[in-house]
């Protein structure tokens, strides 16, 4: 009988060859072929149920309504992530700048293209990529390690050694034997192997792969991986290393493994895993022929921060006693990198936040903010405040008559004297909007006598003005002018905007009115509404000025003067612009 030749079929994205008969979607990029199940997220909820999404070309998944996704994880940001068609075909998937990261068959991940069956995880979720049907395939390609689940027994333990006692130096008059001094000189060539390798790495990933090619350089392990723990305590494939020939290979290790090191804070050593009884159910195991695997915790302040595994594919280059008391002592060394990195981050992290604080609080309240005596509400709340609006009257004819330099200079030297005034009144910077400045009293700090420090603080902006101006007379250049108006009442205030960018700030109808009295008021002068007037009191002089008609009011407003404690009072000019 003549054979048959056929022509073979190739994806015409990736052009991988294809099964015949064809897939509904290619088992490499997830095009699609033909018709059949569309690519879908599978997720897994914590009673054991599968939930199934399908995507079209864009599939956005994070903590928040919005998604297309939403996952009700505390470890997961507002927007995680998103997964989407990608221009050479198929699906990727994107880390959106979260801050747990998102990871790919263990790996983390900012940007990946997606195969049939790759295994997702975002906090303490895990969800499945799927293009086909029937049974998923093996996930792993990225990372090559599986996590086995099992009863596996713990009968033979071959050596073991307390996780932070690698950390001990005997003093020299303790040492009684040649045995005792070899063992700490390993310590200290772990130390400063690792020293030379890790040194004074601050960036958590790069900790984590500089850890493990310590560990290579040192013993003749063929595959190595760091488990971190996750907030929720589960144990998470962080960082991998493979050497040479066995990178295809994929490492299935023992969960009662890692579940024993973690328990009993001991480093443990199996030789031979084909004759180890505790790996007797994982038949993929014993069809390798693992000969020796060694598991380490990582301890600092007392607490196992993960666990760090090496094994040898050499039946002749087995792990030894030796060989886990170095592993030991790497993993002493590892964790305390782990714990500078993280609490560099977390430094930095509080570090940049101050920062942002700082842009629009005073120092006092940047102090109780980040103490957490003071809460910024994420959601918004009703509360009284007083709104201040200062402007620059002429800023138009200025600037058009200015270098843009100096005109950038001249505001830049204006914002960083008005903030000062405003934070010594104990308000708070909310914006600056062109050469306007916005400030609030009366929250996140509740204050009774927001309007009074408002009212003074605008005092002191004109007089500290008028002194920036004498100095800008005296260098040749134009004096500047500022307009304030002030009102007080109810506003929604909180932290809004959006999850690239956020700032504390108050909006309704009384910023709208302050903003109209600073319209009105010209160059020296403070304006402010009734209820700003009474909330000052008998501590702020004023004089009534005729009712003003303002937008976004039907009936005028009643409009105050605040009258300068210091004796000076300027005519006021007002100039549009």
């Amino acid at each position: 009988m003549p054979l048959k030749l056929t022509k073979s079929k190739a994806c015409p994205s990736c052009k991988t060859a294809l099964p015949d008969p064809t897939p509904p979607a290619c088992p490499a990029c997830g095009r699609a072929l033909a018709s059949g199940p569309a690519p879908r997220l599978v997720i897994d909820q914590p009673d054991g149920r599968q939930v199934v999404h399908p995507i079209s070309d864009r599939c956005t998944v994070g903590r928040h309504p919005a998604n297309a996704i939403q996952l009700d994880d505390r470890e997961v940001s507002k927007e995680h992530a998103v997964v989407e068609r990608s221009p050479e075909g198929g699906f990727r998937i994107r880390d959106l700048r979260s801050s747990n990261g998102t990871f790919v068959n263990g790996r983390r991940v900012t940007e990946l293209a997606l195969r049939d069956g790759d295994d997702i995880r975002m906090g303490t979720t895990n969800l499945a990529f799927r293009v086909s049907s029937g049974p998923a395939p093996t996930a792993g390609r990225s990372s090559g390690f599986t996590v086995m689940q099992g009863p596996q027994l713990f009968s033979n333990v071959l050596a073991s050694v307390k996780g932070d006692e690698s950390a001990d130096f005997k003093p020299a008059a303790a040492i009684e034997d040649d045995e005792a001094l070899r063992a700490d000189y390993e310590k200290l060539r772990a130390a400063l192997e690792f020293q030379r390798q890790v040194g004074i790495e601050t960036e958590l990933s790069k900790v984590l792969d500089k850890t493990l090619a310590a560990a290579f350089d040192m013993l003749k392990a063929d595959n190595g991986a760091i488990f971190l723990r996750s907030s929720g305590g589960q144990l998470q494939l962080e960082a991998v290393r493979r050497r040479g020939g066995h990178k295809e290979e994929e490492v299935k290790l023992s969960a009662t493994l890692l579940d024993r090191v973690v328990k009993t804070r001991e480093g443990v050593l199996t030789a031979d895993a084909v004759m180890d009884e505790r790996f007797v159910s994982s038949k993929s195991i014993i069809a390798q022929g693992i000969r020796s695997a060694m598991a380490v915790p990582l301890i600092s302040q007392g607490e196992v921060r993960g666990v760090l595994f090496l094994d040898t594919r050499e039946r002749t280059g087995a792990f030894t006693d030796k060989d886990l008391r170095i592993l030991a002592a790497i993993g002493v060394q590892a964790a305390s990198a782990l714990e500078s990195a993280e609490l560099r981050r977390r430094l930095a992290e509080e570090a940049r936040e101050r920062d942002n604080l700082a842009r629009f609080l005073p120092p006092v309240l940047v102090d109780q903010v980040a103490k957490g005596e003071i809460q910024l509400q994420d959601a918004g709340e009703l509360r009284p405040v007083t709104v201040l609006f200062s402007d620059i009257r002429g800023f138009t004819s200025l600037a058009e008559t200015s270098e843009p330099r100096e005109v950038v200079a001249m505001l830049k030297e204006y914002f960083e004297l008005m903030a000062e005034v405003v934070f010594s009144h104990r308000g708070i910077v909310d914006k600056f909007i062109g050469d306007a400045v916005m400030a609030l009293w009366g929250a996140p700090e509740p204050l009774d006598d927001a309007a009074a420090r408002a009212c003074r603080a605008a005092l002191e902006m004109q007089r500290v003005l008028r002194e920036y101006n004498a100095a800008r007379l005296r260098a040749g250049r134009a004096p500047v002018g500022v307009g304030v108006g002030i009102n007080t009442g109810l506003a929604v205030v909180g932290l809004m905007g959006s999850s690239q960018r956020r700032e504390y700030t108050a909006i309704g109808d009384t910023v709208n009115v302050a903003s109209r009295l600073c319209g009105l008021a010209g160059a020296g002068e403070v304006l402010i509404s009734a209820e700003t007037a009474r909330g000052a009191g008998n501590s702020i002089a004023t004089r009534p000025l005729p009712a003003a008609q303002v937008k976004g009011r039907t009936k005028a407003v009643a409009v105050f003067r605040v009258v300068p404690d210091d004796g000076f009072e300027e005519e006021p000019t007002f100039i549009r612009g």
